[in-house]
């Protein structure tokens, strides 16, 4: 069994200095289930884990002699129940494991399984999670597959790899489901590359996770589910051959991409360019800067490369973005923090503004609202009850033609997708019309705009 967690008991009990009978009598246990524990032969039960490895954190911080003990306790319950979890999986794994394939026949015990070797792949695959399915896994876990992506999230994995199939039809047929999940996806890992490709109705139903676990749907009906499952290296290469195969043969409905050919192609200078936009902004509103402050941007770029593509963009603003008809939405709380701190990504690059540069900015967006009544500003107001669905959404930009969703957390660009099929365009304008028609987002004047200041 996997012994991550006795590991790190092992190892934190010897940095506080004592002795496993003193950890057995605080916690009210026989010193052999410590034993137990720290050389991986068992576990704490599953329905005592969490309060054992409370216990235990609370004793370990409190006989530590330096530090904040809240925090240390806080950071050692997150560690024990991170290797709880993957010693809980690795044990799943060997107690499933019959042959070269095995049966499940319920949702309850396909998302375990899955949960389980997300886990190992946290574990042993240097944090690095990879997810291929050639059918709908939005459809078939439901809003488990969400949950399941914010607990990949919260263990800490560092890049997440998801490579998708969906039916066109369903887009359609349910566009609020799939636009919330394809955008917090996106809102709530730090970094993903999500590809989702249109689905065949003669594919077969195939998932593989890393090079740990793969699966094969046989029989799905009315909340029903059959499926043939195997943990072994020849039956999952065979099936990561096949998924490749119909993704590689596929139409893109979604695809991931890099700042580097973002760059290339001058994704945002189009949209910028085009007649009708509708944009969220969930970060600071990266659009529309007066000419001073373009010309500042342009003066202190790191290469002639960015300083060229600030040249165009200004050109963009001044005689194409401020004359087009657009819908911009921004988190009454992001425009808060860029009057605060003044950050705001332009081109792949951060700048910093000064206070009166904001002001400036603002100001001049309000100058094109009064020129332009086709240019709407629209705030969010996120300090009230939001829908926890809204909650992390990434940046959206739509124009006639395509959709691009950003997720600026870490860095500008880093975490970027890309859709021109018409269909996924048409799905995401239709979210973002349900978004203005909601109570919480009010349509701001340019005199409004200007009270900020």
């Amino acid at each position: 069994m996997d012994n991550a967690f006795g590991k790190i008991l092992r190892e934190q009990v010897e940095a506080a200095g004592i002795k496993e009978s003193e950890l057995a009598g605080a916690l009210g246990y026989d010193p052999t289930y410590i034993s137990k524990w720290m050389n991986g032969s068992k576990l704490p039960s599953a329905k005592n884990a969490q309060r054992i490895i409370g216990q235990i954190a609370e004793y370990l911080s409190r006989r530590a002699a330096d530090g904040d003990s809240e925090t240390r306790k806080q950071k050692l319950y997150a560690e024990l129940r991170l290797a709880y979890d993957c010693a809980g999986s690795s044990q799943n794994f060997q107690s499933c494991q019959n042959g070269q394939m095995s049966f499940l026949n319920s949702h309850k015990e396909l998302l375990r399984l899955t949960q389980a070797a997300c886990r190992q792949a946290l574990n042993l695959c240097g944090h690095h999670i990879s997810i291929e399915a050639t059918f709908d896994l939005f459809q078939l876990y439901g809003k488990g597959f969400q949950r399941l992506m914010e607990e990949i999230h919260t263990m800490g994995a560092k890049r997440v790899e998801l490579k998708l199939a969906l039916e066109p039809e369903t887009l359609t047929g349910n566009y609020y489901f799939y636009t919330t999940s394809i955008l917090n996806i996106i809102g709530c890992l730090d970094f993903v590359e999500m590809s989702i490709v249109c689905r065949k109705p003669e594919q077969p139903k195939l998932l593989v996770v890393n090079q740990i676990f793969c699966l094969q749907v046989l029989w799905q009906f009315d909340g029903e589910i059959a499926a043939a499952f195997s943990m072994q290296e020849e039956v999952i290469r065979k099936f990561t051959d096949v998924c490749s195969h119909v993704a590689g043969a596929s139409e893109k409905l979604l695809d991931y991409a890099d700042p580097e050919s973002l760059k290339r192609t001058n994704v945002q200078l189009d949209s910028y360019s085009d007649r009708r936009q509708w944009l969220f902004f969930n970060e600071s509103p990266a659009m529309l800067f007066p000419a001073d402050i373009m010309e500042m941007f342009i003066s202190n770029a790191d290469s002639k490369d960015y300083a060229r593509y600030l040249e165009k963009l200004k050109n963009v603003f001044e005689k194409r973005t401020r004359r087009s008809r657009i819908d911009l939405v921004i988190y009454s709380s992001m425009l808060n923090k860029y009057l605060t701190d003044g950050k705001v990504s332009v081109g792949n690059c951060f700048q910093q503004l000064t206070q009166e540069q904001v002001y400036s900015h603002l100001r001049y967006l309000s100058e094109v609202m009064t020129s332009n009544p086709q240019f709407r500003l629209y705030l969010i107001r996120d300090t009230v009850v939001l829908s926890e669905e809204l909650r992390d959404t990434p940046s959206i930009f739509l124009d006639t033609y395509s959709v691009n969703i950003e997720n600026s957390k870490n860095r500008a660009n880093a975490n970027y997708h890309i859709s021109t099929y018409p269909g996924m365009r048409e799905v995401f304008q239709q979210f973002f019309e349900n978004l203005l028609a909601q109570s919480y987002c009010l349509e701001l004047t340019a005199e409004d705009l200007l009270r900020y200041l």
